[in-house]
Parts: C-alpha cells; structure tokens; sequence
C-alpha cells in the first residue's frame, strides 16, 4: 500500500514560551508570575531541505522543538506557527507529521520509519 505523500512548510513568528515562575524564585524575591524560557524566536522549516539548528547547550533547541511540534502542553505559548501558511492546528498536525523526542531511544535495528511510527 502507497500512502499519499503532500509535503509541507512550517513557519514560525516572534513565538514566546514561558513557564509559571517556580515558588523556589518567589522565595527569593522574584516579583513576575511567568518565567519566559523562549522569547520571540522565528524561523521555517521547508520540506526536502535539511535544516540544521545549533547552538550551545542550554540555549532552547529542544525546547523550541517540542513548542514547535506541540509537545509542550499547559504551558504559554504566545506567536504564530503555520503549517504551510495556515494557522496550526495541533489536531490535524498531530495526524500529519512524525517528532521524535530528543529522550526516545532508537535500535539500530529499527528503520527510522519503525522510530517515527512508534512515537507517533
């Protein structure tokens, strides 16, 4: 069987995450209620091109990932992600695309198509 294959792009803009401020920096005198761990990052993905993200440990890769592919739940996200010009729905975007986390184990035994259908 053949599944029909559409490619798409993802475009994201000024997109912010941010977290509620742990009690731990309240105690310590931290006025705000939000801790903002990604500010206004933007960028896009094309299908068939391979992109590469670096940067130092620590600065937000996988966390912008995971904001990205909607991995990142109860959270404040505030910006515009659009899967080829749309809005993102996490609905239909869950049903059209494959993420592996950057935790997820892969068997050099498994084909990359066994890893992405196992985490999807």
């Amino acid at each position: 069987m053949i599944l029909p294959f559409e490619p798409h792009s993802i475009s994201f803009d000024k997109v912010v995450y941010a977290v509620d401020m742990p009690q731990e920096m309240k105690n310590q005198g931290v006025v705000e209620d939000r801790l903002v761990l990604l500010r206004g990052f933007s960028g896009a993905f094309r299908p068939g091109v391979l992109t590469a993200l670096m940067g130092v440990s620590g600065a937000g890769k996988t966390t912008m990932l995971d904001v990205l592919a909607g991995r990142k739940t109860g959270r404040y996200i505030e910006g515009s992600i659009k899967i080829s010009g749309y809005p993102k729905k996490q609905e239909t975007f869950a049903r059209i695309s494959g993420y592996c986390e950057q935790t997820d184990i892969h068997s050099p035994h498994v084909t990359v198509y066994k890893s992405l259908l196992y985490s999807a």
